[in-house]
């Protein structure tokens, strides 16, 4: 069926509606922050020690984490369109699933299939944004968009919190499903006018590349998890050499491949690669709040879920601010230096996220979050656009998933480490004699600490080679 010709006044108009409807569709996976304020009842629900909450994470988020570039590739062949809608198609089913989940086994099957939603959507939701825009717009596009998904951000723990108090911890999967539904309906709203270009790669598609890089990315994802739950090891060992192996097997290929999913100029480039790599350092410290600050504020501070969604709804707020000024910023700094002042600025919020069990002030606790958005923020708009601008434009849908890539694997890797230190602290203040509530407090104080004295120092040493961070 051919787009029916937009009026001038529609097609003046069409790329900001066209751009709500991507935003909200991504806005599902940004959403999935309410389910961090529903991790003390998912955890109270199905009798879990503190630290098996972790599988909520690691289920949904090594999924799609793996699946994304693959994902993105079919974008660019076959339409992001197409592979967007799919996605949403499949969150709509993994919604319900989740929040009809009668035990905890079922639960992380129904994340599973959430994340394969989730990659779809992702994997291409970033290119449908910058295509709707000309290229002398596309840093504002990229701001655009993380706003209004940040906005998503600052909404869904106060509907979480809200979704919990009325329907158990099944609330904050049920409420979603709507907005999926909803950007289906919406998804005609998308000009045609300014869907990517069709795709330079001829022949059969090439399917060997994007499956040994979705299973070397999955087996290796999983390895520091399955070290920690088994004793012996032996698993994560097995886990470890199938993902090795496989990603041998991938980087051959590639180099093989005509049409590689990276051009192997760009990944021996240290300016291309340092950033992506502050990708994974900045998200692996940011995720630490919704990962622990939910745990402080409900047994800690005493915050009922719907006070505790309101609280970390700061976090997201100043993403929204962050991302906002971020093509501002940039375009006085630089982009790469907008992009190394918002990862100093989430590490210098996380440093003072340590002093909350010295310092518990409200005021402080709310200024520390919003700092942090902020910090969060600017670096992701940023750090988007140095990968973006590093590709074709016709290769989008890669481009997008890999600042999703990074993004993730930064939240796995924190998902099992930080939660893995918690418990070792908190058991070693309990073996010396210190209450539940102390030996809490002690280990969410150094795991802050320790992931912003990481991060800090990751970008004092990528800043000792200046065009990383300062050239353009």
């Amino acid at each position: 069926m051919r787009p029916v010709p937009l009026s001038t006044g529609a097609r003046r108009h069409a790329p900001l509606a066209g751009l709500f409807v991507v935003s909200l569709g991504a806005s599902l996976a940004t959403m999935d922050l309410a389910v961090n304020v529903a991790f003390p009842s998912i955890t109270d629900a199905f009798t879990l020690e503190t630290r098996s909450i972790r599988w909520v994470v690691i289920s949904y988020v090594l999924t799609y984490s793996s699946l994304m570039l693959a994902f993105g590739r079919l974008g660019d062949r076959i339409g992001h369109r197409q592979v967007f809608r799919a996605g949403l198609l499949v969150s709509v089913v993994a919604l319900v699933l989740c929040a009809l989940a009668a035990d905890y086994g079922s639960l992380l099957a129904a994340r599973i299939v959430q994340g394969v939603g989730t990659a779809l959507v992702l994997s291409c939701a970033p290119a449908l944004a910058t295509l709707l825009y000309d290229e002398s717009r596309r840093l504002r596009a990229l701001g655009s968009y993380s706003s209004l998904t940040a906005l998503a951000s600052v909404i869904a723990p106060l509907i979480g919190g809200a979704s919990i108090a009325a329907l158990g911890w099944s609330g904050v999967f049920w409420f979603r499903a709507p907005v999926a539904v909803l950007a289906l309906l919406l998804l005609p709203v998308i000009p045609h006018a300014r869907q990517s270009p069709p795709s330079t790669h001829r022949g059969a598609p090439d399917v060997a590349g994007p499956i040994l890089l979705a299973t070397s990315l999955a087996f290796l994802l999983l390895t520091p998890a399955l070290l920690d739950a088994s004793r012996s090891g032996w698993l994560a060992l097995l886990t470890a050499a199938i993902g090795l192996a496989a990603l041998g097997a991938c980087a051959r290929h590639e180099l093989r491949a005509q049409h590689p999913i990276l051009p192997p100029a760009l990944i021996r480039d240290p300016d291309f690669v340092l950033p992506n790599v502050a990708g994974i350092a900045v998200h692996f410290v940011a995720f630490a709040v919704p990962l622990l600050a939910p745990y402080y504020l409900t047994r800690i501070a005493g915050y009922a879920p719907i006070e505790s969604g309101a609280v970390l709804a700061l976090s997201p707020a100043g993403m929204l601010i962050g991302s906002a000024l971020a093509a501002r910023t940039a375009g006085v700094f630089g982009v790469r230096r907008t992009a190394l002042l918002g990862g100093a600025l989430v590490a210098v919020g996380s440093l003072t996220i340590a002093l909350w069990p010295s310092l518990p002030w409200l005021a402080l606790i709310l200024a520390t979050l919003m700092l942090h958005g902020m910090g969060l923020g600017l670096f992701q708009v940023a750090y988007a656009d140095i990968v973006v601008a590093a590709l074709p434009r016709q290769e989008r849908g890669v481009a997008g998933s890999l600042t999703m890539v990074t993004r993730t694997v930064g939240v796995m890797s924190a998902a099992t480490a930080l939660t893995a230190l918690l418990h070792a602290i908190e058991s070693r203040q309990s073996a010396s004699g210190a209450s539940a509530a102390v030996a809490f407090e002690s280990a969410f104080g150094t795991v802050f600490l320790c992931a912003a004295l990481l991060l800090a120092v990751f970008l004092a040493l990528s800043a000792l080679r200046r065009r990383t961070w300062r050239g353009e």
